[in-house]
């Protein structure tokens, strides 16, 4: 009876050692997986939030090349806005230069666009946005930028680029280009990895998405507001410069639980192996002895 009990206490201390090992291995792997996921998420951000920043240089970059290409086609749609042709010809030579191109005008000094049936296209947010930029082209003696944001012009949600336009005259106007986000979201698939979302917010709202991998936030499957819950899950985040940008990854949390249930199942299901081999071991053991007690 006594032999019975040492090996009972054997068994259950061997069992228990083995519980508390890889208990503690199993938290260990849960703190890397975490740190891991940190990390990749820091990663992913950083080079996201470069890409898109370069994107937008890119594009300035490319528009005032396109203003100093054009000139002559720009400072005369500037001095006649009713000529149809020439404003016909310029959109046709945008298409081919931008895929990405949705609609453009020009402004006068006060930021007020020039050239006929505007409105349907340079909605309300992009003139009010036009003006502001006409102010501050006006207070500075620099080659300026304007803040990018998505304007929610039905159907056709965008961003604008502005510039500086000289003309004849040599009055100040602007140039301005409306741009689907397509590149923005392809930049967002490529760097977005399992167990996150990239997702850019506003940072002056940073609650309303603006854009998804999905698109803008009127193409998108979820609410256009993150919750509360989500607001406290995001630890990475990068603001993009020159924009009104956020770039943020959210965590999916299913999947870090789904990781983690398999993670300690895993360690269960070897603790009950260990806890079946060793009662079986001891059940070989005491009918071995007793057999030997019998003989």
């Amino acid at each position: 009876m006594l032999k019975r009990l040492e090996l009972f206490l054997i068994a259950a201390m061997f069992v228990l050692i083995t519980a508390i090992i890889l208990i503690i291995y199993t938290m260990q792997r849960e703190r890397e997986f975490k740190d891991h996921q940190n990390t990749i998420q820091q990663s992913s951000v950083q080079g996201a939030s470069y890409a898109i920043n370069l994107q937008l240089l890119n594009k300035h970059r490319h528009v005032r090349l396109f203003i100093d290409e054009y000139a002559p086609l720009l400072s005369k749609l500037t001095s006649f806005p009713m000529d149809a042709k020439t404003a016909a010809n310029i959109k046709y030579r945008l298409q081919q230069r931008f895929p990405d191109f949705f609609t453009y005008t020009i402004t006068n000094q006060q930021g007020i666009p020039t050239l006929l049936d505007v409105d349907s296209l340079v909605g309300e947010a992009c003139q009010k946005d036009l003006k502001e930029f006409a102010k501050i082209v006006k207070n500075s003696n620099s080659s300026v930028q304007n803040n990018v944001f998505i304007h929610p012009q039905p159907f056709n949600y965008h961003f604008d680029i502005m510039s500086p336009l000289k003309t004849n005259t040599n009055t100040a106007s602007l140039f301005f280009a409306s741009f689907y986000v397509k590149e923005i979201t392809d930049i967002l698939k490529t760097h977005e990895i399992p167990g996150q979302t990239l997702m850019i917010v506003k940072q002056s709202q940073p609650t309303l998405i603006e854009v998804s991998k999905e698109g803008t936030r009127d193409q998108i499957s979820r609410a256009v507001n993150l919750t509360k819950e989500e607001q406290r899950l995001i630890r990475v985040y990068k603001n993009i410069p020159h924009s009104d940008w956020r770039l943020v990854a959210l965590p999916d949390t299913e999947f870090e639980k789904q990781y983690l249930y398999s993670l300690w199942k895993e360690a269960f299901v070897v603790i009950f192996i260990v806890v079946l081999a060793l009662f079986l071991l001891m059940f070989v053991l005491i009918k071995y002895s007793k057999v030997r007690i019998t003989d």
